[in-house]
């Protein structure tokens, strides 16, 4: 199997791909915990051939509650992607997957993803140790008509949080990573909690809860910026495959000789692409140093998605950025 370079990533790379077959520490496959849902071989879609999928090389069994892989072919296409025995799979593009069945993790590596793959594993280094490896490939269809894994991009952060994917040179649009998506909540610390909503297509800081207003679903994506912007992202109350209503995602719009403004927009299938345009939806997510998230509009950069002080619930864009809780749902 042929493996592409992966792009500026000499710094990052020391030990991701010299880790050994068996691992050590708790997420070791065999004798470490209870099988329990019964997992499977893992497959990909075939690329360009509907219905038809490829032998990625390695076993997913959920064993106590961690999606650990197992029984990794020697030369395989798992083994050019970066994974190795002993590795916990926590997120696909970008997504973290703790919840799931195995047995709809495996249907969904089948039959849903993109050609492009996002794949995130957990590491063990030794018993105190572990570090998130996050590769990102694309299979290729070349020599005898098989698909071939080629890298894209290789990086490992030390906690679970999704780092900025080179996406190539001369990138200009936006890739959809792809499924699964999930709901996050996004709100402000305080007592009480002001959740980020949408309501009667207004956007807005709310005491209470409402699942049908407060609940966004994430869209990771890549495309062009630096690390230092942070990762390029949609949040929008609309469901992934369910029919487009409008004023469902934030969006920082441009306005006749005034200061960017934020309004709401549809989520349309088209940013479900792999080619989308820049547009008002696309916010960089960017991280601090506790855990909380910035969002500024990549459209209008220096505008950052805020609280207005001058109203007792009303959302706005300000130069200055504001963080927020973003937790899963």
């Amino acid at each position: 199997m042929a493996s592409g370079k992966p792009q500026d990533t000499a710094a990052e790379l020391t030990g991701i791909g010299a880790a050994s077959e068996t691992e050590v520490g708790t997420d070791k496959p065999s004798g470490h915990g209870k099988k329990l849902g019964v997992g499977g071989q893992v497959y990909l879609p075939y690329p360009n051939k509907q219905g038809r999928a490829v032998d990625f090389g390695v076993r997913l069994d959920d064993i106590s509650g961690k999606f650990v892989l197992s029984e990794t072919v020697k030369n395989s296409r798992a083994r050019d992607a970066g994974i190795y025995d002993g590795n916990v799979l926590v997120d696909i593009n970008g997504t973290n997957i703790e919840g799931f069945q195995v047995q709809d993790l495996l249907d969904l590596l089948r039959e849903d993803v993109k050609p492009k793959l996002l794949l995130t594993v957990k590491r063990q280094l030794d018993e105190d140790k572990h570090v998130f490896v996050w590769t990102y490939f694309e299979l290729v269809v070349k020599k005898e008509n098989l698909p071939q894994v080629y890298i894209l991009y290789l990086t490992q952060t030390a906690e679970d949080v999704m780092p900025w994917i080179n996406p190539g040179p001369m990138v200009t649009e936006y890739r959809w990573l792809g499924p699964p998506v999930r709901g996050y909540n996004i709100y402000l610390q305080g007592n009480p909690a002001l959740y980020l909503s949408i309501d009667q297509g207004k956007v807005e800081f709310s005491p209470t809860y409402n699942g049908s207003t407060s609940l966004f679903y994430l869209y990771n994506y890549v495309g062009p910026g630096t690390p230092a912007d942070g990762i390029p992202v949609v949040y929008s109350l609309q469901e992934y495959e369910k029919p487009v209503t409008p004023s469902t995602t934030p969006a920082a719009v441009e306005t006749s000789g005034a200061d960017p403004e934020l309004d709401t927009m549809d989520f349309p299938s088209f940013m479900l692409g792999n080619n989308v345009p820049l547009n008002p939806r696309f916010w960089y997510q960017k991280s601090n140093d506790q855990g909380e998230f910035s969002l500024q509009s990549i459209e209008q950069k220096g505008s950052f998605l805020s609280k207005d002080d001058k109203s007792s619930n009303a959302a706005t864009l300000s130069t200055t950025p504001q963080y927020f809780v973003i937790v899963r749902a």
